[in-house]
């Protein structure tokens, strides 16, 4: 009995346009696969590659999902011990979905604010974004995209990348932002994925700017935190996440950038921010 299926990647074809879905022999969409991405030459995402890492704090934190959902979970009259053990997984993994599911959301309502500076009010995020307008506006001197592909052919990866502004206090500054649950208890660490992300994004788009993380609360509505990650932590991120990458090929049996070309970290950091 297989419980756990691994997550849809995310997949980008060479010219940077998102390809996570293909057609079904019978003419509907699927999630693609690598066997999908290896027949087209598609590129993975930045967090698929990243997906390599291992993550105690989340393994952890979706075994303690699992545990409280089969100790108050009610069974079924007649249910067999697999079918109740499929109701398990899908009722612990309910919390996450709910936290991917704000994430997409504050990130679609973020990208109509860095356009328009309008806040749907019978939004159900509206004061988490009213929030996040009035630190925007704060900080925002001109916004130079939102949303932009970010494409590295030579490397074999593409992304995502959420904001490029001017910022009143660090000049350029490329934007990633991050919902998760804050405990008021502790003080915010972000996780050294985020630098390997932003240090991927910014090598394949090659802007010279600070990268920053914009961290919301996703349980209580308060002011967005930002958190700047330094030249060396992102010089060392790029490293994590070139290594990351070499291992992705290896553990998919797949090189996207049809080869395995010598990385010269230190030039591609110099390369970005020129």
């Amino acid at each position: 009995m297989k419980l756990f299926a691994p997550d849809s990647a995310h997949w980008y074809q060479r010219d940077g346009s998102p390809l996570h879905t293909v057609l079904s022999a019978k003419g509907e969409p699927r999630p693609t696969t690598l066997r999908d991405a290896r027949k087209l030459g598609l590129l993975p995402s930045v967090t698929n590659i990243l997906g390599v890492i291992a993550k105690p704090g989340l393994t952890s934190w979706l075994q303690e999902q699992a545990v409280l959902a089969a100790l108050t979970l009610p069974r079924i009259e007649g249910e067999n011990e697999d079918a109740f053990a499929r109701r398990v997984v899908e009722d612990s993994l309910t919390t996450r979905d709910g936290a991917a599911d704000f994430g997409t959301a504050f990130h679609h309502g973020a990208e109509q604010v860095a356009k328009s500076l309008e806040v749907d009010h019978d939004d159900s995020l509206s004061r988490w974004l009213l929030l996040y307008r009035d630190w925007f506006q704060a900080n925002c001197v001109r916004v130079l995209w939102t949303e932009q592909r970010a494409v590295s052919s030579l490397f074999g990866y593409a992304g995502t990348a959420d904001l490029l502004i001017e910022h009143q206090a660090h000049g350029l500054c490329l934007v990633d932002l991050k919902t998760m649950k804050v405990n008021p208890k502790y003080r915010i660490k972000p996780y050294s994925t985020w630098c390997y992300q932003l240090a991927a994004y910014r090598a394949a788009l090659g802007v010279r700017a600070t990268c920053l993380n914009l961290i919301v609360n996703s349980v209580t509505p308060e002011m967005p935190v930002e958190h700047v990650w330094t030249e060396s932590e992102m010089e060392s991120g790029l490293r994590a996440f070139m290594a990351a990458r070499e291992l992705w090929n290896i553990e998919n049996d797949y090189t996207p950038c049809g080869g395995s070309p010598v990385i010269d970290v230190e030039s591609v950091v110099v390369s970005s921010s020129n």
